[in-house]
Protein backbone atom coordinates (compact mmCIF):
# COMPACT_ATOMS: atom_id res chain seq x y z
CA UNK A 1 0.00 0.00 0.00
CA UNK A 2 2.73 2.34 0.43
CA UNK A 3 4.61 1.44 -2.05
CA UNK A 4 0.99 2.37 -4.10
CA UNK A 5 0.87 5.24 -2.60
CA UNK A 6 4.47 6.53 -3.10
CA UNK A 7 3.82 6.05 -6.68
CA UNK A 8 0.99 7.99 -7.34
CA UNK A 9 2.15 10.99 -5.49
CA UNK A 10 5.39 10.96 -7.58
CA UNK A 11 3.47 10.43 -10.64
CA UNK A 12 3.79 13.51 -13.06
CA UNK A 13 0.97 12.29 -15.17
CA UNK A 14 -1.24 11.80 -12.23
CA UNK A 15 -0.85 15.55 -11.38
CA UNK A 16 -1.48 16.97 -14.82
CA UNK A 17 -5.03 15.45 -14.68
CA UNK A 18 -5.43 16.62 -11.17
CA UNK A 19 -4.25 20.15 -12.64
CA UNK A 20 -7.21 19.81 -15.44
CA UNK A 21 -9.65 18.47 -13.04
CA UNK A 22 -9.35 21.69 -10.76
CA UNK A 23 -10.04 23.95 -13.96
CA UNK A 24 -12.79 22.10 -14.67
CA UNK A 25 -14.34 22.64 -11.47
CA UNK A 26 -13.16 26.22 -11.48
CA UNK A 27 -15.05 26.73 -14.33
CA UNK A 28 -18.14 24.62 -13.27
CA UNK A 29 -17.52 26.89 -10.45
CA UNK A 30 -17.28 29.97 -12.23
CA UNK A 31 -20.48 29.66 -14.57
CA UNK A 32 -22.79 27.81 -11.84
CA UNK A 33 -22.23 30.38 -9.05
CA UNK A 34 -25.16 33.05 -10.10
CA UNK A 35 -27.53 30.22 -10.43
CA UNK A 36 -26.70 27.22 -7.71
CA UNK A 37 -24.44 29.29 -5.31
CA UNK A 38 -23.53 26.54 -2.60
CA UNK A 39 -22.61 23.37 -5.44
CA UNK A 40 -20.50 26.21 -7.36
CA UNK A 41 -19.05 27.14 -4.35
CA UNK A 42 -18.33 23.68 -3.08
CA UNK A 43 -16.93 23.14 -6.49
CA UNK A 44 -14.38 25.78 -6.25
CA UNK A 45 -13.94 24.66 -2.21
CA UNK A 46 -12.67 21.14 -4.16
CA UNK A 47 -11.04 22.66 -6.44
CA UNK A 48 -8.87 24.67 -4.22
CA UNK A 49 -8.06 21.66 -1.98
CA UNK A 50 -6.76 19.49 -4.78
CA UNK A 51 -4.52 22.98 -5.97
CA UNK A 52 -3.07 22.97 -2.38
CA UNK A 53 -2.29 19.89 -2.70
CA UNK A 54 -0.66 19.26 -5.69
CA UNK A 55 1.08 22.51 -4.73
CA UNK A 56 3.36 20.73 -2.20
CA UNK A 57 2.81 17.17 -3.66
CA UNK A 58 5.37 19.03 -6.66
CA UNK A 59 6.87 21.20 -4.07
CA UNK A 60 6.05 24.84 -6.09
CA UNK A 61 6.85 28.10 -4.92
CA UNK A 62 5.52 29.20 -1.85
CA UNK A 63 3.81 31.91 -3.70
CA UNK A 64 1.83 29.27 -5.42
CA UNK A 65 0.83 27.48 -1.97
CA UNK A 66 -0.12 31.34 -0.27
CA UNK A 67 -2.12 32.08 -3.47
CA UNK A 68 -4.42 28.76 -3.21
CA UNK A 69 -4.00 28.43 0.58
CA UNK A 70 -5.88 31.81 0.81
CA UNK A 71 -7.68 31.15 -2.20
CA UNK A 72 -9.19 27.64 0.07
CA UNK A 73 -9.70 29.89 2.79
CA UNK A 74 -11.46 32.54 0.89
CA UNK A 75 -13.79 30.09 -0.12
CA UNK A 76 -14.51 27.96 2.75
CA UNK A 77 -15.44 31.64 4.36
CA UNK A 78 -17.97 32.32 1.98
CA UNK A 79 -19.67 29.27 2.50
CA UNK A 80 -19.60 29.83 6.18
CA UNK A 81 -21.18 32.92 5.68
CA UNK A 82 -23.98 32.23 3.54
CA UNK A 83 -25.55 29.27 5.99
CA UNK A 84 -24.66 31.63 8.90
CA UNK A 85 -26.38 34.84 7.03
Amino acid sequence: MKKLFRRIWYNTIFWEIIGYLTLALCVFGQIAVGYIYIPAQIAYLVANLLAVIRDFALVLPKANKVKDICFTGITAGLIVIYFIK
